[in-house]
């Protein structure tokens, strides 16, 4: 898919729906904002494989030669959102679904959620509060860092695609997979919209790509963003996925 068809499909969600309790009369295009992007290769240490990083030089420099203004920064923390985002997460499941789950007895899924309680010990309602709390304290953090960076480019995944599976092989490979995929645990507490472009492939015939993050409501300067990416890169072709 195209980032044209990802716009497309974007304003087809975005049409008014009552029955989403949560839907928001905003524009899909708003005022154009300043052409200026953040890279954040590594945040808050995280492991990143050598393809990840050189699709993230990639990228910026497609949109620096674009006339985009890019600066490599720290960006806000996303391991506090990923914890607190599993907090919440988990104080709802344990109450509506674990149930269920326990119920189908499905075993990935069954392993899938005793390694979530692991890493996410029951709190009180004192403890859920705490997270709300700081999910303010967190968004208002990150509202103000992307005023001034619009677009921050930072990893998608800090590996390459895994093999299937892996995250349920072992309570060490789902560990593995939940700090590789750090910046999309933490990422929804806030409420901010991501966008994955595509930048190519790797020698090994692997897919790789970056993630674009943007403030409330700016998918329109995310898609703008990711269209320069893609227009500086090789053209999306129709898969194969008989061919491997």
């Amino acid at each position: 898919r195209t980032i044209g068809d990802v716009r497309l499909a974007f304003e087809a969600m975005a049409a008014q729906d009552l029955r989403d309790p949560w839907w928001v009369p905003v524009p899909t295009n708003l005022p154009e904002q300043p052409k200026r992007a953040a890279l954040t290769i590594a945040p808050e240490g995280m492991k990143v494989d050598a393809a990840v990083e050189t699709a993230l030089r990639d990228a910026a420099k497609r949109l620096a030669d674009a006339g985009w203004q890019v600066e490599e920064v720290e960006c806000p923390p996303f391991r506090e959102p990923a914890m607190l985002q599993a907090t919440l997460w988990l104080a709802e499941f344990r109450r509506g679904a674990a149930e269920a789950v326990r119920k189908e007895a499905d075993p990935d899924a069954l392993f899938v959620y005793e390694q979530m309680v692991r890493l996410c010990p029951e709190p009180d309602m004192n403890g859920i509060l705490d997270a709300l709390q700081r999910r303010a304290t967190l968004t208002r953090d990150w509202q103000m860092f992307l005023d001034r960076y619009p677009v921050l480019l930072c990893p998608v995944s800090g590996e390459l695609p895994f093999p299937d599976l892996l995250d349920v092989e072992s309570p060490e490979a789902f560990d593995r997979a939940m700090e590789a995929q750090l910046t999309q645990v933490g990422l929804p507490l806030m409420g901010l919209p991501g966008l994955t472009v595509s930048t190519g492939m790797t020698e090994g015939n692997i897919p790789v790509g970056v993630q674009l993050i943007g403030g409330r409501y700016r998918e329109d300067t995310l898609l703008a963003a990711g269209e320069v990416i893609e227009a500086g890169g090789v053209p999306a072709l129709p898969v194969d996925p008989a061919a491997g």
